[in-house]
């Protein structure tokens, strides 16, 4: 992997990683259908970064929560939002340990469905909702994150797309799908990363700080979008990934 590889693989997680276009998709793609030069660890270590993009854009839910259950306050909303990620996370890990042995089984032809999946949830999220996270919901969500283990199903997509689908308002479906991230972003890089030491400095400085800096700058956009009601629009872009993916696969 040249250094080159490395900066545009990096920028292809910190936009991909936001937007409900599937990071693992398009990396895949990158690595097996253009010849993109990669490595297993690299790409898992530019989840780090993520991590941190996570942390500074939702500083103060993260605070809010600390505090919440440091001071032990059962009847808040919040504690309760504690609760459901939690519950969530667990599915998603039962969901992902189910998945994971099969994932070697998926071949790379597969990503024209993964991507056609991403987009059916997409374009099921196009509804406005009243609701909040509950127990019922949060399950849903979990479920849905586990299952983005598959490359071509976004993550985000998935979440945020899961929370819209069963009524949730716009803001809470934002914010719950990515404070969920937090667990499950963690749990996939101390799983998974393996010979960091192996990859040279310059290209774990330039992979970090690229990644971080275009996912803080997507995370934004994607904001800006969901609080519009125009997230299901991406779907138009999954949609035609598919589509292209089915006649050159």
């Amino acid at each position: 992997m040249a250094l080159k590889d490395a900066f545009f693989l990096a920028l292809v997680q910190g936009i991909a990683e936001w937007l409900p276009v599937s990071s693992s998709g398009h990396l895949a793609v990158l690595h097996h259908l253009f010849g993109l030069a990669g490595n297993v660890s690299f790409d898992i270590f530019l989840h780090l970064s993520s991590l941190f993009v996570i942390i500074i854009f939702f500083r103060k839910d993260i605070s809010e929560l600390i505090m919440v259950f440091l001071h032990k306050d059962f009847n808040s909303y919040n504690f309760k939002i504690i609760l459901y990620i939690l519950v969530a996370t667990v599915i998603t890990g039962i969901a992902g340990i189910l998945l994971r042995q099969y994932l070697e089984l998926i071949s790379k032809s597969s990503l024209p469905y993964t991507f056609l999946f991403t987009t059916l949830l997409l374009f099921l999220s196009a509804r406005k909702g009243e609701n909040r996270i509950d127990i019922k919901r949060a399950l849903f969500i979990g479920l849905l994150q586990g299952i983005a283990l598959l490359p071509g199903v976004s993550r985000s997509g998935a979440t945020i797309s899961a929370a819209k689908i069963t009524g949730v308002k716009d803001e809470d479906a934002f914010r719950f799908s990515f404070l969920l991230a937090v667990p499950a972003i963690l749990a996939a890089v101390v799983y998974d990363i393996k010979d960091i030491d192996k990859i040279p400095f310059p290209f774990l400085l330039t992979g970090f700080f690229v990644s971080f800096f275009t996912g803080l700058g997507a995370l934004y956009l994607l904001k800006k979008v969901v609080m519009r009601g125009r997230f299901y629009l991406f779907g138009f872009y999954t949609l035609f990934l598919s589509l292209v993916l089915f006649f050159i696969s």
